[in-house]
């Protein structure tokens, strides 16, 4: 296929690129609100959404005591955030999460993909889906091994270990903040518990597993710390 040309001309691909920029940046200014990327008809105009997103979002009440299990803030998703469409890229940990305590359990409370997930930005989703940067180079989008991974069991099962240990790696950096919105550490059930009180570890360390499909974690980042405080000790 011939390129146009004024395509041919360096000054013809710089003025390209600024224009590809240039509808970028109005797409990212009309974006900017708090409701633009949370609306399900957003996604609609050129997706068809199999699954309600009403069914993976916090639906509870706010907390009134410190002892129950209700969320202790309402997500905040922020500007440029995006809440619809977590099912959609994310099909097996979405059915996996479906037969947790977090999707439905007595006390009525549904974490939703949010309340444990930090979702991902429109600059993300754009970079991710249409730049194919990855690694820090000009490649293969990780968009696509998402999308190879939806159709493919064995290669999800390999993305899923690396992505595991990111998000895990996270909430330790985090100290585990999103657990403790609705498993509230200065709570009486929770300090009942013995190993609440000697543990010097964050919430994921322990509880890990939980909603998805098991991927062993052979050390947490405690025992790693402490193990190599140990060796130069020695």
């Amino acid at each position: 296929m011939k390129l146009p040309n004024f395509l041919k001309s360096t000054s013809g691909r710089v003025l390209t690129a600024i224009a590809v920029f240039g509808v970028l940046f109005v797409v990212g200014l009309l974006s900017w609100s708090h409701s633009r990327f949370t609306r399900p008809n957003v996604c609609i105009t050129c997706h068809e959404v199999f699954v309600d997103h009403e069914e993976y979002e916090q639906t509870s009440l706010l907390s009134e005591t410190i002892e129950d299990y209700k969320p202790t803030k309402a997500i905040d998703t922020g500007h440029f955030n995006m809440t619809v469409g977590c099912a959609e890229c994310h099909a097996y940990p979405y059915e996996e999460y479906r037969e947790s305590p977090h999707y439905e359990n007595e006390r009525g409370v549904r974490a939703g993909c949010l309340g444990c997930h930090n979702p991902h930005s429109v600059m993300e989703f754009l970079v991710w889906k249409f730049f194919y940067i990855n690694r820090g180079t000009i490649g293969e989008s990780p968009f696509h091994a998402i999308s190879s991974g939806l159709r493919d069991v064995p290669e999800w099962e390999d993305l899923r270990i690396p992505l595991a240990m990111r998000v895990r790696q996270q909430m330790i950096e985090e100290d585990s903040a999103k657990c403790k919105d609705c498993h509230k550490p200065e709570s009486k059930w929770f300090n009942k518990i013995e190993r609440h009180k000697k543990m010097e570890k964050t919430c994921i360390e322990c509880h890990y597993n939980l909603v998805h499909k098991e991927v062993k974690w052979p050390k947490t980042a405690s025992e790693t710390t402490a193990g190599e405080k140990s060796d130069k000790e020695g």
